[in-house]
């Protein structure tokens, strides 16, 4: 996959965690905020104003092609891709509790697949679960990024995406993961084989399992139930449970 398609895919972001512990008389509570800014967004100035956080402002001080200076009071610190600036824990007023701690981190760094992932099915499945007809055109975009981000994954190593890309490339609505194209099920899974330790791999086999009946998506059967048994006699127990449930145990003594 191109470059450009992957920054596109996988931009690098400016997170900013803002953690308050706060103590009224004997409880105490926790209480976080989450800002994240994408780095075509950044501009020199104020980023952040705290003001209501009694924390004050986070500003850019200054920008490079590689790195981004964040000033906040009288600290100013020049991150790297991957860097993260701590700041506190310390004391900020609040006249309304015993006491009010927070802590300040600042994250830049490049947004992974699976934090874009997470995001995305979360929110495709909440608009899949209360869809009335099988085609959703209003996922259709965020779909297709799923899809994307499964091949960055794969072609950064990890086969074990292979029968989830297998299983979304083959359904219309992710929620049911009913297969509506089998062959194209197949076609995918059979490009990233299973090994019995591929861990991810088999929990998404085992869903597609459990949501079709795996003699409509898996052709030959025979070599089907020989995956199943490499990996169940090596200990994976999601394997083992599509055995039991597509062959009961007594039915494979009786057959032996």
């Amino acid at each position: 996959m191109e470059d450009t398609i992957k920054t596109g895919l996988l931009p690098t972001v400016l997170d900013i965690d803002v953690h308050h512990y706060v103590r009224d008389q004997s409880a105490g509570v926790n209480h976080d905020n989450h800002y994240s800014f994408d780095r075509s967004e950044l501009k020199l100035g104020i980023l952040l104003d705290l003001t209501l956080d009694s924390c004050g402002k986070i500003a850019v001080d200054s920008m490079t092609d590689t790195t981004v200076t964040i000033a906040y009071a009288n600290s100013v610190r020049t991150l790297a891709l991957g860097d993260e600036w701590k700041i506190g824990p310390f004391l900020v007023y609040n006249p309304y509790v015993s006491s009010d701690e927070a802590t300040i981190t600042i994250r830049y760094h490049k947004l992974t697949v699976r934090e874009q992932m997470s995001e995305l099915l979360d929110r495709i499945l909440k608009i899949h679960e209360k869809a009335l007809h099988p085609l959703i055109p209003s996922t259709t975009d965020d779909e297709q990024r799923v899809l994307n981000l499964l091949d960055i994954g794969i072609e950064e190593g990890n086969v074990g995406l292979y029968p989830l890309k297998a299983l979304l490339s083959a359904c219309n609505n992710w929620y049911t993961c009913r297969i509506l194209r089998h062959g194209l099920f197949e076609s995918v899974l059979e490009k990233g084989a299973l090994a019995p330790d591929d861990a991810e791999g088999w929990e998404w086999l085992r869903v597609a399992a459990e949501t079709n009946d795996p003699s409509e998506f898996m052709t030959d059967m025979d070599r089907y139930y020989d995956l199943l048994a490499s990996a169940a006699e090596n200990g994976n127990t999601d394997a083992l449970d599509i055995m039991n449930e597509i062959w009961p145990p007594e039915q494979i003594i009786e057959e032996d």
